[in-house]
């Protein structure tokens, strides 16, 4: 809080002062106390209320002192710019993403821990999510609401689409995204991050997608994802007991590396949490971008808050004195 007339305040002790000093004046020449008798006579609660009346005025002017003074609530609001660096993750959330080499869960929970943690690094940066199986669909716009983009992460699940691996189709979604931007946000990169664990059996084929990309300048980041030994794969029981299957990961790295190289990437392979987050920060040194925090400052008078509460007081101190104490 801060004060436009600070002076102002000075005159604050200094009233306190004269008050207790004509306080202490009056109390000198009270008059004794009458007696019992005639106390209880009089009636209790119009002797409680001039008591009461007698702070009134104090209390009145010492809220209109700080009325006076101009006070001041300042309040300082830090915004975001936007970097210029436009993100789409394109995740696989196929059935096969369930193995559980990405211990302690499934490689789908592993990749979106990571991703929270790879968003909530770039906070000036337009980021989108796109998911993918048999088919593909946006689950956020590019966005700079990471909180938002950061809930419906944690929200990705896989079942919600047909079973399938349509890599071609999940870069064309990207790409879409990446393309139907405002002008402002076209402007600086446009990256596009491809984490699958699969061979893509979908009717686009990635790299009739990827020639698109590479016209709009797009870069296409690969990240394959799984060990490289056979995986456990839950499978439940009608009676709901988790047993496994092992299985290999059917991992297309030579079609990922095309991609990225295509595109002025880099394709990685993700082992395990660790090493995800490890390529994830890798992304991130290789692609800076430069976050701008803009600083607004918004200030609000607080001297008609204080004005209503003075007014109200010496209405009631008025009406008080009339209607109470002079009446007989």
């Amino acid at each position: 809080m801060s004060f436009g007339h600070a002076w102002v305040l000075a005159l604050i002790p200094l009233y306190a002062i004269l008050e207790l000093i004509s306080y202490y004046r009056i109390r000198s020449k009270a008059a004794p106390l009458p007696a019992a008798g005639f106390i209880r006579s009089y009636q209790s609660w119009r002797i409680t209320v001039v008591r009461l009346l007698r702070f009134l005025p104090p209390v009145a002017a010492f809220l209109l002192l700080l009325a006076i003074s101009s006070p001041e609530a300042v309040e300082t609001a830090e915004q975001i710019l936007p970097s210029g660096i436009n993100i789409v993750v394109v995740l696989d959330v196929s059935g096969s993403m369930a193995a559980e080499d990405f211990q302690p869960g499934n490689r789908l929970e592993g990749a979106k821990e990571v991703l929270r943690d790879f968003v909530r690094g770039r906070p000036s940066d337009r980021i989108g999510l796109v998911v993918f199986s048999g088919r593909s669909v946006t689950r956020s716009p590019l966005t700079l609401q990471h909180n938002t983009l950061d809930r419906t992460i944690q929200s990705v699940k896989m079942g919600d689409l047909p079973e399938g691996t349509a890599i071609g189709m999940a870069i064309m979604s990207g790409i879409n995204r990446l393309s139907i931007s405002d002008e402002s946000q076209k402007i600086g990169a446009r990256i596009m991050i491809l984490i699958t664990d699969g061979r893509n059996n979908g009717e686009i084929h990635p790299l009739d997608a990827v020639s698109l990309a590479v016209q709009k300048k797009i870069k296409i980041y690969t990240i394959g994802v799984g060990g490289f030994g056979p995986a456990p794969y839950p499978i439940f029981t009608p009676e709901g007991k988790k047993n496994y299957h092992y299985e290999k990961a059917d991992l297309d790295e030579s079609l990922l590396k095309t991609i990225a190289e295509r595109t002025g990437a880099a394709y990685f392979r993700a082992t395990d949490p660790q090493s995800l987050s490890l390529l994830f920060r890798q992304i991130d040194r290789l692609e800076k971008s430069d976050p701008q925090v803009l600083e607004t400052t918004t200030v609000h008078s607080l001297a008609h808050t204080l004005a209503t509460p003075v007014l109200l007081l010496v209405i009631c101190y008025v009406l008080l004195t009339i209607s109470i104490v002079r009446l007989p």
